[in-house]
């Protein structure tokens, strides 16, 4: 009997044991966050990777905050969103990290507003788009924008980023189109005393597919899925450009040797044969 047992014992270590190596390497598998900071935020409470819900103290209500520094403990990749309410005004910041087998989420509510009724401030501070880019950069004086996205591309999801964070702005959370449409998405934001700007953003498509982009943004020397897509970057038209200097300049010098070669007609010291 006492042996039965001593092997049964044995039995239940073998099993035992291995399961909690592979249950402490699941969990060291997930990725955390160490650390982070935002330009224009303070966290109220003291950060630990294991804790997900924080709140954010703004220097200036009036302006969004953005990411600072982070550090990862694993192998991630980190997004930065921003939470809003009913009214589409900013709530807080939510950090993701998003790894092989799942995500990670930490919250960041905004703990004071800003209070002035009064403010004008309806400017973007930027347009994101998973597998898309705007272009040119939000900036302040431009209403125009194109947003190229993968030749597959059927919903557009954007992340809309305004400066001040008590403004709000008007778009659908997702857009659903057909692969071969290019529709333009018009963007209302209002600021806080209610004052429109409204952006637009004609959608182009890419020769590439959601595939392809999705590898190359995955590139650690991924810069933009715009470069070299626009026309002047384009090898034909840095031909042309080349092509057009080198005819310019063979016409100036054939010029410039014609003068050489041209024979006068009249002789300068020549009395004139009508000259009295």
């Amino acid at each position: 009997m006492k042996r039965i047992f001593t092997i049964t014992a044995a039995i239940m270590l073998c099993i035992l044991i291995p399961l909690s190596a592979f249950a402490k390497d699941s969990k060291d598998s997930v990725p955390s966050l160490d650390s982070v900071s935002f330009n224009n935020a303070k966290i109220n409470e003291e950060f630990k990777k294991d804790v997900f819900e924080y709140t954010l103290t703004l220097d200036n209500p009036a302006e969004t905050p953005t990411l600072k520094s982070y550090k990862i403990n694993g192998k991630a990749n980190i997004f930065v969103t921003y939470d809003h309410n009913d009214s589409k005004q900013q709530t807080g910041i939510s950090v993701t990290l998003e790894y092989e087998n799942g995500s990670v989420y930490y919250k960041f509510a905004y703990s004071n507003t800003d209070e002035n009724q009064s403010s004008s401030n309806n400017l973007l501070a930027d347009v994101q788009c998973r597998l898309g880019e705007v272009y040119p950069k939000i900036n302040d004086s431009d209403k125009d924008y194109k947003l190229y996205i993968p030749s597959d591309l059927t919903d557009i999801n954007l992340t809309v980023i305004t400066q001040d964070t008590s403004a709000r702005f008007d778009i659908p959370k997702t857009i659903i189109i057909s692969a071969e449409q290019e529709p333009t998405i018009t963007l209302d934001v209002f600021a806080q005393n209610g004052e429109k700007r409204t952006y637009s953003f004609k959608v182009t498509r890419l020769k590439k597919s959601c595939a392809e982009i999705e590898k190359e943004m995955n590139s650690p020397d991924f810069n933009s899925i715009v470069e070299g897509e626009l026309f002047w970057q384009k090898p034909s038209f840095r031909i042309g450009i080349i092509c057009t200097a080198a005819g310019l300049i063979l016409i100036l010098l054939f010029t410039k040797i014609a003068k050489r070669l041209t024979v006068k007609v009249e002789d300068e010291e020549e009395i004139s044969f009508f000259e009295e």
